[in-house]
């Protein structure tokens, strides 16, 4: 087992799959059912990336100090990004744990042997979702503007998220 796999981490308030099992495929992006899927898989992502960050943060040995101010910083912004889809999922009556989770991305993490390697992934983790956020802006503003306008937020902070990224990649002499 890897560094994030082997880490010991408290999901709720999400479910997550047993290993060998897939996260049910989302409903319908046009049903009350699917938004709340979007936004559960959403979160979900932003509690993994806000874990991920603060293990590596504390992982790597002789890491320098700004990269690991900076991903603690990152650790935050994930947490609230996390907190602001949380509030908007109790306003929509959407449970967290209805629906099973897939850990696939946090093990991915464990490929990740390096700071670098990290940062890397990290980087275009959070160029993929600065994409899809603005993917369900758009999508969403006809049914759903609160949530619509809540995924621009995101996506337009996650561009903040992928220049830290890059100062890091800077700092690590890639």
């Amino acid at each position: 087992m890897g560094t994030f796999s082997s880490a010991k981490i408290v999901w709720a308030p999400f479910t997550v799959c047993p290993p060998t099992e897939k996260a049910p495929y989302p409903r319908s992006l046009n049903t009350a059912e699917g938004l709340g899927d979007r936004l559960r898989f959403v979160a979900f992502a932003e509690k993994q990336a806000e874990n991920a960050f603060r293990l590596a943060a504390h992982s790597f040995p002789g890491l320098p100090e700004t990269v690991k101010h900076t991903w603690l910083e990152l650790a935050r912004e994930e947490s609230k990004h996390l907190n602001w889809l949380l509030a908007r999922m109790m306003e929509l009556g959407v449970d967290p744990a209805e629906r099973p989770q897939s850990l696939a991305l946090w093990n991915s993490f464990d490929r990740c042997a390096t700071p670098k390697e990290f940062a890397i992934f990290m980087a275009n983790a959070e160029e993929r979702g600065r994409i899809a956020g603005e993917q369900f802006h758009e999508t969403l503003m006809k049914s759903d503007p609160v949530t619509g306008e809540l995924f621009r937020k995101i996506a337009e902070e996650e561009q903040i998220h992928i220049d830290l990224a890059r100062s890091v990649m800077s700092d690590l002499g890639i």
